[in-house]
């Protein structure tokens, strides 16, 4: 087998591997019809190399990363491009230029927020890699997203946010703590732009995954931010961002999971209508993701429907992947059906 035929080959058992699929050996063989002493050469090879090793188990091997981290102190430091060129690029510069820029917004927006937002003393960034994957963490000592949004929401208006009602104002975009300096769209387009996305504060976790949101039972002091991209990725930096922004570069667009919104939870009052408005009103479009929710209250629906149409009547409001019975019951509310 050639090198390169070799290199795809071993790509193939290192994904199979990462996804603890327990037939990796066989699943290898069948798609590249190779001998089950050759997939083994291949597996000792990369364990030789240090890109996979063995654990034992059911699974008995695991991809190895290869882990850089950098410190930075925020009473020295407060420019978030300087950290990405002098610490954070060269590790990252064998990736295509797709990806370099993917990661230089991905890195300088968060740790923007890190230095503006966290009132934190340092903050880390650790930089895992393989050949496969690619993951950056950036945890700061600071106050916590999740607190400092809650914080403010009492100083503007008084009101009182649990942690999931604090992480819900970041689902569409738009949301900042600190207007004067912030777009507040930073995690929105990130969140779009990697695979991985997640972040942690308190006991609390922000995810655009259904399946890992939430409460969770380790308490993080400060935030952690984790993000994850595929090393062959064909992502594009401004084709996501396009989706989002305008001909005049505004940010009219969003789209949002309504199940992750609301914390799981059926939506059934009026008040949650009015929390899902207040984080829409500002845009044009809105594409309302449905995905995981089995029934809708009828005071949510008809508030949601009769509220737009009085307070946000440009606020265009688009139902994404509703079950049968969800799509009545919005239509029965108000929901007309646009391209």
């Amino acid at each position: 087998m050639k090198k390169e035929e070799r290199r795809i080959a071993e790509n193939f058992l290192m994904r199979r591997i990462f996804e603890e699929d327990e037939k990796f050996i066989d699943k290898t063989m069948e798609r590249f019809s190779l001998a089950r002493s050759t997939v083994y050469n291949y597996l000792t090879a990369l364990c030789d190399a240090g890109e996979v090793e063995r654990v034992g188990g059911s699974m008995p091997y695991r991809v190895c990363y290869h882990t850089a981290r950098v410190t930075v102190d925020t009473s020295r430091e407060d420019s978030e491009d300087r950290v990405f060129s002098r610490d954070i690029a060269p590790l990252l510069a064998d990736l295509p230029e797709n990806l370099q820029k993917i990661w230089r917004y991905a890195f300088s927006a968060m740790m923007s927020n890190a230095l503006t937002h966290a009132r934190a003393s340092a903050v880390v960034c650790v930089v895992s890699r393989n050949r496969l994957f690619t993951m950056m963490g950036i945890l700061d000592n600071g106050v916590g997203i999740f607190r400092r949004i809650a914080q403010a929401e009492k100083e503007q208006g008084g009101e009182i946010l649990t942690p999931g009602e604090a992480a819900s104002r970041l689902f569409a975009g738009k949301y900042t703590t600190a207007p004067e300096t912030h777009a507040g769209e930073g995690i929105f387009f990130t969140s779009r732009l990697m695979d991985h996305f997640a972040i942690r504060s308190d006991a609390y976790l922000f995810t655009v995954n259904a399946d890992t949101m939430g409460a969770t039972g380790e308490r993080f002091r400060g935030t952690a931010v984790q993000m994850g991209l595929a090393n062959d990725s064909d992502k594009d930096l401004n084709g996501i961002l396009s989706r989002y922004i305008d001909d005049a570069g505004d940010f009219s667009k969003t789209d949002l999971p309504i199940f992750c919104f609301f914390g799981g939870d059926t939506p059934l009052s009026r008040s949650e209508a009015r929390r899902l408005l207040s984080v829409l009103g500002d845009f044009r479009a809105a594409d309302l993701d449905f995905s995981g929710v089995t029934e809708v209250g009828r005071d949510f629906a008809r508030e949601l429907f009769a509220r737009r149409a009085e307070e946000y009547p440009t606020l265009v409001l688009r139902v994404k992947n509703a079950l049968p019975e969800v799509e009545k019951a919005l239509c029965r509310a108000g929901y007309v059906e646009t391209e």
